[in-house]
């Protein structure tokens, strides 16, 4: 459940993103586990679900704990569910399992983190994000 103030809009990819309202210093917590807001589906709950509600959370729901591998996803009702990832995110998961900032971020700029962190699986081919560490070219 996200804990500090935010707005959607939309991104530079053309999706939505999650932006800060706020100054938000180095190591502010951002979000915490929220049993009412952060909503564990099993597998069996997903097969028996609508296929409208199914596509929904193939889009934005993810791993509960891929350590454990039991298919367990977790679907974030309240907006950060819209927090896309970056190969150099502005904010990591410290060893409570909460989400903070990772360095300051302004206000007005987008939250990001690195889906691979918490799902090393995750398919982004559909990543838009320039690739990081490419060698400059020489001349």
């Amino acid at each position: 459940m996200l804990i500090v103030d935010t707005i959607l809009k939309p991104d530079q990819f053309g999706g939505i993103g999650l932006f800060s309202a706020t100054l938000l210093p180095k190591g502010s917590l951002i979000w915490i586990h929220n049993s009412i807001v952060d909503i564990a589906v099993t597998p069996e709950q997903y097969a028996a679900l609508d296929p409208t509600f199914q596509a929904l959370l193939d889009k934005h729901a993810y791993p509960r704990d891929y350590k454990a591998n039991d298919g367990v996803i977790e679907y974030n009702a309240d907006n950060a569910r819209f927090m896309n990832h970056s190969s150099q995110p502005n904010t990591c998961q410290d060893n409570h399992c909460r989400i903070v900032t990772a360095r300051d971020v302004q206000p007005g700029e987008e939250l990001t983190c690195d889906y691979l962190s918490f799902d090393p699986t995750c398919d982004l081919s559909w990543d838009k994000e320039p690739p990081t560490n490419v060698d400059a070219p020489t001349g």
